[in-house]
């Protein structure tokens, strides 16, 4: 690649991210019933034409923001994993971790989630890359439940344990977005809210005296 056409093509991704960025205010501002690839530009400070340049229509961009979003969480939550120490309990914590941390349980972010996750029905492609998402953060969730439960040598019900902690990551970001109460004392209970439920099946992981999270979590 030459040094105009790297040029040309690191100021395009800068532009589509700008769109992108764009794309997710007014998103998170407005929903996504009613809103214009105007109100879009509107905001990116660009014209009519470059956003249909970079992304052709309204869905296509629509879509891009989605996969950005979606894309970012995998992300946060692949390299907390990576890290996360071997025991299914410890990797339990970190998957709390991550739905509660600032930059994932961001309220313009989750205002977004939401947005998508009430057109899902109406729209295919939302559906389709939300399930998608979804199936394979309760996988996350399947995984480490079953090991735990087999390593203390109980019989769990793993997928009714693994979707009721879905289920309430789900509520509290809901419950956050609507109330407002999604500061870090806000983060930290529905954390240790999520610990409680986890402490009825598995105590000797989840009760209060095995784990106390750090002022460092909030």
């Amino acid at each position: 690649m030459t040094k105009k056409n790297y040029h040309i093509s690191n100021h395009s991704a800068q532009r589509r991210k700008q769109l992108l960025d764009a794309g997710l205010t007014v998103i998170a501002r407005r929903g996504l019933s009613g809103i214009t690839v105007h109100d879009i530009a509107q905001e990116a400070g660009c014209s009519y034409g470059v956003i249909a340049f970079h992304f052709k229509t309204k869905e296509r961009l629509l879509l891009a923001v989605l996969d950005l979003l979606a894309s970012n969480y995998e992300k946060i939550l692949l390299d907390a994993m990576a890290s996360a120490p071997p025991s299914p309990a410890e990797r339990l914590r970190v998957l709390l971790e991550v739905d509660f941390a600032p930059n994932v349980a961001k309220p313009n972010y989750v205002a977004v989630w939401i947005a998508f996750w009430a057109e899902s029905s109406r729209v295919p492609a939302y559906k389709k890359r939300c399930s998608e998402l979804k199936r394979r953060s309760l996988q996350a969730i399947v995984d480490s439940v079953s090991e735990l439960a087999a390593a203390r040598g109980l019989d769990t019900d793993v997928q009714a344990v693994s979707q009721g902690l879905y289920a309430i990551t789900d509520g509290f970001w809901i419950f956050g977005h609507v109330t407002g109460e999604t500061g870090p004392k806000d983060r930290k209970r529905y954390r240790q809210v999520c610990q409680t439920f986890l402490s009825a099946f598995f105590p000797q992981d989840f009760s209060t005296a095995a784990f106390t999270p750090p002022d460092s979590r909030a």
